[in-house]
Parts: C-alpha cells; sequence; structure tokens
C-alpha cells in the first residue's frame, strides 16, 4: 500500500478533535471546536479544529493543518517520526505500507537494539554494589535512577556484545548502533563502546532511547563520553531530559538549562522539572528550533568561574540569534547545580531563580572590559536578532543600565549591522504580502465546493496569478479538479499553503446559492486587472494598435465568462 493509504487509515482510526484534545482544552463552538493555541500565547481563543474536516487552524498565529502536522509541531518531530508515532497509537503496522520516509527498516533495529542495550545497562546497575554506592554518594535517589533508567556498563572487555549477539543481533548491527567497535584482540571480535562507566540513556522527544551517555566513577579521563552519531541520534540536536521535561516547559512557560546530565537529574529530583542540558556540547540552532516550539523563554544556569561565563556568553548568543527571551543565575563559587542543590535543597535555588539577571545586566556586570566594551559587546548579540520587538526591549535596556543615549546606541547598531552585512530594521521588516483578493476568493469557493473547480480553471490561467502561495495550490488542485481530497491536498503542501488552505476551510465563505455569481465576478475582475496593466504598458510605450487590440480582447473575454 502506497503512504497516502497509511495516512488515510491513520486519520480514519484517530479522530482529530479527539487527539487534540490531549493537549489542548476543546470546548463545542457551531459546528466546531475551539481552545487557547498551544503554539503561541494567547488570553482569547483562536485556535479551531474541524471534526468534519479533520483540521485545525489558529486564526491568532497562522499555523493549520492535520493531525500529522498538528503532532510535528507539538511534539517537534520530523514527518516520518510523526507518522510512526501516530501509527503506532492507531495500532497500524508500519511494515503493512511502502512507506519510507525516515522510517527506514535500518531506523527501526537501531531503535530496538538501543533499547536491548538499555535493560542490560539497567541490569548491570542492581547487581554492581560500587555502580549503586556511587549513585548514593551523588545524592541520586531510587526515583530518579529508575525515572532516568540510569544503569551500568561493566569493565568486561565484550559484555555488552557478547549479550547482544546472544539475543539475535548481528555484528554490522551492534557496531551501527554505536555500541561496540570491531577487536581483533577479543575472541568475540567486539569491544564495547562504554565500559566501566556509569550510563545515562538518551531520549528523543518521543521516548525512545537513542543514544547512550556514560560517565566514569573516578577521576579518569575522559570523564564523559557519548555514543557516536547514528542514524537516530545527532548530538547536535537532542537535549538530554527532553523527554521527560516537555510538559513541564509548556505548563511553566520557560526551560531551565544546564550543562550536564547529573545537573539536569539533580533539578529534576529537587523539583525543577523544566531542566534540560545539551549533550556536552554547546547549544546549536537546532537545538533550540526544537525548543522553540515549547517556549520562548530560557534561563541559564551555569557555575560562576571563568569557563561558567564564557560558556553562558557563548549560549546567549546563539539564543538571541534564535529570537529566545534568556535569563542567567550564576551559582556561587565552586558549585554546579548538582552541588548546590545537594548542599542546600530546592528552596535557596527557587529563590536564585527568581531573582536571575538579564541577559544585558549579565554581559554588564561580568564582563572584563571597560564600559564601553561591554556595551558594544552586547549590541553585537542584539544585532543578529530577528525578532525586531526583543531587539528594540534589548536596547531600551541597555540604554537605561549603561546610562548611554538610546540614538547613539541605535547608531552604534546600525553601523555593526552594515560592518556585518546584516539587515537594519528597515529592511527586517517583512514584505508586503500579496494577497489579491478574487485569488483568495476562487481559492476560497473551489476549497468549499469542489465541483466548482473544473469551471473556474478551465477560465483560469494560473501562472497569471500574483499570490505565490495561490498559485501553488491552484497547481496541486488542478490534476484532481472537481475530485478534491483534502488529505492529499495538505500532504502535498508546504507550511504556508496548508495554513491558508485550513484558515479558507474554517473561516465562513459562501453560500451555494451565491457562489456561481461571486465565481463570476472575480473571474471577470481579474481579466480587467490583466488587460488594465497591459494597456497600461501599452499607453507608456506609445502602440496604439496594441492598445486597440487590448480593448477588443478584453470585451470578449469578459463577454465570454458566464459560469
Amino acid at each position: 500500500m502506497k503512504a497516502e493509504r497509511l495516512l488515510e487509515e491513520i486519520k480514519s482510526r484517530i479522530d482529530i478533535v479527539d487527539f487534540i484534545s490531549d493537549y489542548v482544552q476543546l470546548k463545542k463552538a457551531g459546528q466546531n471546536y475551539k481552545g487557547l493555541c498551544p503554539f503561541h500565547s494567547e488570553k482569547t481563543p483562536s485556535f479551531m479544529v474541524s471534526q468534519a474536516k479533520q483540521i485545525f487552524h489558529c486564526f491568532g498565529c497562522g499555523l493549520g493543518g492535520d493531525i500529522v502536522s498538528f503532532l510535528m509541531k507539538q511534539e517537534t518531530l520530523s514527518f516520518g517520526e510523526a507518522i510512526q508515532y501516530i501509527a503506532k497509537k492507531a495500532g497500524i503496522k508500519i511494515t503493512d505500507y511502502k512507506f519510507d520516509r525516515s522510517l527506514s527498516e535500518k531506523r527501526e533495529k537501531i531503535l530496538r537494539i538501543q533499547s536491548e542495550a538499555m535493560r542490560f545497562f539497567v541490569k548491570n546497575l542492581k547487581s554492581s554494589e560500587p555502580a549503586c554506592a556511587y549513585l548514593n554518594n551523588r545524592g541520586i535517589d531510587e526515583i530518579s535512577i529508575d525515572i532516568f533508567h540510569i544503569g551500568y556498563a561493566t569493565v568486561e572487555r565484550d559484555a555488552l556484545f557478547k549479550y547482544l549477539k546472544k539475543s539475535g543481533y548481528i555484528d554490522s548491527l551492534i557496531k551501527e548502533a554505536g555500541l561496540a567497535v570491531a577487536d581483533g584482540k577479543s575472541a568475540s571480535g567486539g569491544r564495547d563502546v562504554f565500559r566501566g562507566r556509569i550510563i545515562f540513556p538518551i531520549f528523543n522527544i518521543q521516548n525512545d532511547v537513542i543514544a547512550f551517555g556514560g560517565r566514569v566513577m573516578d577521576d579518569s579521563m575522559p570523564k564523559y563520553l557519548n555514543s557516536p552519531e547514528t542514524e537516530v541520534f545527532k548530538k547536535g540536536e537532542i537535549l538530554f531530559a527532553i523527554n521527560i521535561a516537555k510538559d513541564e516547559i509548556r505548563k511553566r512557560g520557560y526551560a531551565i538549562i544546564v550543562e550536564g546530565y547529573l545537573d539536569a537529574i539533580a533539578c529534576h529530583q529537587h523539583g525543577f522539572k523544566n531542566t534540560v542540558a545539551p549533550l556536552g556540547t554547546a547549544l546549536t540552532v537546532r537545538h533550540l528550533q526544537r525548543l522553540k516550539l515549547m517556549t520562548g523563554k530560557v534561563v541559564l544556569v551555569f557555575d560562576s568561574d571563568e569557563a561558567g561565563i564564557s560558556a553562558a556568553k557563548r549560549s546567549l548568543a546563539i539564543l538571541c540569534e534564535c529570537d529566545f527571551s534568556a535569563r542567567v543565575l550564576l551559582l556561587p563559587e565552586d558549585d554546579d547545580p548538582d552541588s548546590f542543590l545537594r548542599k542546600n535543597g530546592s528552596q535557596p535555588f527557587e529563590k536564585m531563580l527568581s531573582d536571575t539577571m538579564t541577559m544585558i545586566e549579565f554581559l554588564l556586570n561580568t564582563s572584563k572590559g571597560d564600559r564601553i566594551d561591554n556595551v558594544r559587546e552586547a549590541l553585537g548579540i542584539i544585532a543578529n536578532m530577528k525578532d525586531l520587538i526583543l531587539a528594540d526591549e534589548m536596547l531600551n535596556e541597555l540604554a537605561d543600565r549603561s546610562k548611554i543615549n538610546e540614538s547613539a546606541l541605535r547608531g552604534e547598531l546600525k553601523k555593526i549591522k552594515k560592518r556585518s552585512g546584516l539587515r537594519t530594521a528597515e529592511t527586517l521588516r517583512p514584505a508586503k504580502r500579496t494577497l489579491n483578493r478574487e485569488e483568495h476568493l476562487l481559492l476560497s469557493a473551489i476549497i468549499a465546493f469542489p465541483e466548482k473547480a473544473d469551471n473556474v480553471l478551465s477560465m483560469l490561467n494560473i501562472e497569471e496569478l500574483k499570490n505565490e502561495t495561490i498559485r501553488s495550490i491552484f497547481k496541486k488542485i488542478k490534476p484532481s479538479a472537481g475530485k478534491i481530497d483534502m488529505n492529499s491536498l495538505l500532504n502535498k503542501s508546504d507550511d504556508a499553503e496548508r495554513a491558508l488552505i485550513t484558515e479558507l476551510s474554517l473561516r465562513p465563505g459562501f453560500d451555494l446559492e451565491h457562489v456561481d455569481r461571486n465565481i463570476d465576478d472575480c473571474l471577470r475582475t481579474l481579466v480587467r486587472k490583466k488587460f488594465d496593466e497591459r494597456r497600461r504598458l501599452a499607453e507608456e510605450s506609445g502602440n496604439l494598435a496594441l492598445l486597440d487590440s487590448l480593448l477588443k480582447e478584453k470585451r470578449r473575454l469578459i463577454k465570454g465568462l458566464h459560469l
């Protein structure tokens, strides 16, 4: 069966209203359902869900689509990941369908072997007194051990490799999953990647174990070791504990970002369950793109030593580039979140979270340069921001705290942008949206009345449509014309097209009694506009023969427009 059949089967088994109700409190509103949008902050509900059409649209932020695109946005999943998740929920076997968009057999096998390896590590921990004692000394309780599925890799050279082979996994898959490497010295032919380490499984956002991090229990190096990148694991995309923290991040409205596994676990154990950590790397744009779908606010928690301050500055730069509102908490000297919470408990940490520094305050107070250098450093970060409102707020704060005239700061900011080739506020303003009224109405008419599509398309030159999004949608509709399949159309469309299709589907439009007259009026107006433009060009060039020809053609076409 083809991919389209899989999507149809999913939508026939799972109702979009029931599915979205797990995320949004929906109330009946006429034929549809309404609630607060999960993708942006609002006080008045503008998020609509149609049970009849199995689509959603937010009239506030403009996002729209079907059950799959909702899950992609809500859980930060790829198309393939969303299909996989939803098919499993619907009790559908992916293998019954010819569907290979991110759903390779190899990926499935790697996920299974990672899960098997996790069970092996967890079992090892229970029988290792030194590993249990280490975790106890670090203040990690039994509940956290269970929640995070913490395990232990023994010092034996090939214990996991032999276990996985005995469990039926082939050598090449074990190595491809990043769990072992080839080793001629070992009788089994393989050597475990993780040996003699506490193991922290790394999960993706839909709770699949995709990799591992390992920490030694002594002072040997390297202290931390992560799985190599695989088909399912990209280190620069995954935040540790995101699978556990995602709901709390949405609930609290912000994420706490710390530096390491133990810091994140300590925060969760003490009640700060909106905490995540990168995997031994700096924050990346990909980390933040995924996080942005949950929140636009972050609190960075770092050590107050020079390394911690430098790391915070690097993180702030990329957070601002991705238009996050960021604050900073610097812990007392010689403390990280793990050690601070173990010594002091949650209340002092909670108090410190309520008294964090803004980015501007942090840069002005912690930089070693003179005041002007610190101001320029802050301006350099602001210059990279795309959100002009957020950038303006930060510039106002910089003027207040630095006591430098705001107009002088704006002038300096403009120079920095010019030197860096960045766009200034004038060029950053969004381009005017070309949404020709008649084109909009025609698309609305054939979405509401698909049986009218053949007549409209026979009279319409799609290539002459001004709006790119509408032109693209009409091209997708043309092959099926009178048999418009909403599911198929949404699946072929990009985000902008889906948003417009769902908006027009849910917005009140034409009634059947007047639709033919409305379509006729729109087509006539488009003809007039086209010939008015060509006439203007003919007049400007002085081509009287062309002008006369155009006027005759215009009269003939308008007279012939009877739908």
